[in-house]
């Protein structure tokens, strides 16, 4: 990827990143007036694990995008990203909570967990990484996190997109995986082609 190329996907992904944190914080807003199935349903939900999804994942979220122009190492860089791991912590216990009662019910539910366990893994590996200074590992964990981190941008584009062709009801049910697998399929093409790019410059520095 090109230095104008990574400068563009890093300014998008923050703008939306931003996006999606304020719809996060507008969620009393937004749904405390709305007598919609999904609204009322929230209503009768623990409000703190509800928040605490919403809160969590949103900070999370730009605070993840924020990094991506941190420099490394750097006491800033390292201070996002504790703010980021616990951030994920307090969003994937209410994304977890969440998933017990999602809309459509298991079909749903088992995608949202899955990437809320998955959420959780990636960042616990890659602060591990981190605290052993092992920084290779620790930025290709931390991408992989931040990829299920974007799950809920992936969301909100794909809803739509698919809802133009399939019922709502299909197109969350699809959404509920695609929205963070996608991200990590994606997130490992990009870590594959850099890596055998890395690893090719250096051979031919060695050759030249």
């Amino acid at each position: 990827m090109s230095t104008a190329q990574d400068y563009t996907v890093k300014v998008l992904l923050l703008i939306l990143a931003f996006a999606v944190t304020a719809y996060a914080f507008s969620y009393y807003w937004i749904y405390s007036g709305n007598d919609n199935d999904l609204a009322v349903k929230f209503r009768t939900l623990n409000p703190i694990l509800v928040y605490a999804h919403f809160i969590g994942g949103g900070l999370a979220l730009s605070v993840g995008a924020l990094q991506l122009w941190s420099k490394r190492p750097s006491r800033l860089h390292r201070w996002l990203g504790r703010v980021y791991c616990l951030c994920v912590l307090v969003g994937a216990i209410g994304g977890g909570y969440l998933s017990f009662y999602s809309y459509l019910g298991p079909t749903t539910g088992l995608g949202f967990f899955i990437a809320d366990v998955l959420w959780l893994y990636t960042t616990y590996i890659a602060l591990r990484f981190a605290l052993a200074r092992q920084f290779d590992a620790h930025r290709r964990w931390i991408l992989r996190s931040f990829a299920l981190s974007c799950a809920a941008i992936s969301l909100r584009v794909l809803l739509p997109a698919l809802s133009l062709v399939f019922s709502f009801e299909t197109s969350y049910a699809l959404v509920a995986w695609l929205c963070w697998s996608l991200n990590l399929v994606l997130v490992e093409f990009y870590l594959y082609y850099t890596s055998t790019r890395a690893k090719a410059l250096t051979l031919g520095s060695l050759n030249s």
